[in-house]
């Protein structure tokens, strides 16, 4: 290759780097981030396993465990149905609160007691629990509706299930003109996704001032509140979670790598099959709805697959060791950095010369 070939492909390299960079390092300085609206939203041939891996947060949280098989109801507490969702982050917070605080033995088990208590209260709300709602009914203005939390549960599902019928089959067989009720129905669906979780949120803050009762001395009071909760460690992660936390760093170390030209094909390579799963998640194909957060039309090929298409280009060059850290791996294992032509050659150097 010339001279002006190289600059280019690095200059394409670095690009490519330095997009990844930034888009990991946004979803590592948001602890808020999650996949799990890319994923729901996902289409295609492959929607459903996309779906499946992000699940719903908010019905799982809203969910209490099933009573076991042939146990008396009497003797099984509401928080023993509690949702191992709503589990884990509680739990996290929980902890947070005993560490910050150092809370004395008496204290924790007056918190365990205040935390039972929060469990008892949310699962209570959660089976029974009722709600004043306005609802739209056809070719009538609003009303308002008493719904229980399940009730309010099953129209969420029955909703998201709509507007995925519309997405999955109507779309395909009738084409652009069902757009429109597509967004209604996700719309509606959003908005009582949108009423549960500022729900299910209240019942958190309900947990976090029923602690907040605990007497604490002078000197646990002068360190001030709970700070907010930090991520939590791998090892406590759901499905979901890990999908993040692989996305999160997956995308950030291959911009790394991408940018110092370290490792350089192998980070085109991940990088590549991260687009590939961009790509299969939202793809431009007839019949499939047309991603609103991507900029202008596509048909088949879009930006995703346009940049995936040049990472595997340039996993068949060099350009690590043209300008990057690769350049100086070589001198750690020279023969693997060698040319396929270049081994070929010396292989045959140092063959014996043939007798007679």
């Amino acid at each position: 290759m010339n001279v002006l070939t190289r600059i280019a492909l690095v200059a394409l390299r670095l690009a490519i780097g330095w997009h990844f960079f930034i888009e990991g390092a946004e979803k590592l300085h948001a602890p808020t981030w999650s996949s799990e609206g890319y994923l729901r939203e996902a289409a295609g041939p492959f929607a459903e396993a996309f779906r499946q891996l992000a699940g719903d947060g908010v019905i799982e949280r809203l969910t209490p465990l099933p009573l076991p098989e042939g146990a008396d109801p009497a003797k099984v507490t509401y928080a023993q149905r509690f949702p191992p969702a709503l589990e884990r982050d509680w739990q996290h917070y929980f902890r947070q609160f005993v560490e910050h605080y150092q809370l004395t033995p008496d204290q924790l088990a007056l918190a365990d007691a205040k935390l039972k208590q929060a469990k008892d209260q949310a699962v209570r709300w959660m089976l029974s629990g009722k709600k004043t709602v306005k609802r739209q009914a056809p070719n009538s203005p609003a009303v308002e509706v008493e719904l229980t939390v399940p009730e309010r549960v099953q129209e969420y599902r029955d909703k998201l299930q709509r507007a995925l019928q519309i997405q999955d089959r109507e779309l395909a067989t009738f084409g652009p003109s069902v757009n429109a009720k597509l967004r209604e129905a996700k719309a509606e669906a959003n908005r009582l996704r949108a009423e549960l979780r500022h729900d299910l949120n209240a019942q958190t803050e309900e947990m976090k001032k029923l602690l907040a009762t605990i007497k604490l001395t002078a000197e646990q009071l002068a360190k001030g509140p709970v700070p907010e909760p930090a991520q939590p460690g791998v090892w406590e992660l759901d499905r979901l979670g890990l999908v993040d936390f692989v996305t999160r760093w997956g995308i950030f170390l291959v911009g790394c790598c991408l940018l110092l030209g370290l490792l350089t094909r192998t980070a085109c390579l991940v990088g590549a099959g991260f687009l590939l799963l961009f790509y299969l998640a939202m793809p431009p194909f007839p019949g499939v709805p047309e991603n609103l957060r991507a900029e202008g039309h596509y048909l088949y090929v879009n930006k995703n697959l346009i940049e995936m298409l040049a990472l595997l280009a340039l996993a068949t060059t060099r350009s690590g060791r043209w300008l990057g850290l690769d350049a100086w791996l070589q001198f750690l294992a020279p023969s693997r950095w060698r040319s396929p032509a270049a081994r070929r050659a010396e292989q045959a150097s140092a063959e014996p010369l043939p007798v007679g």
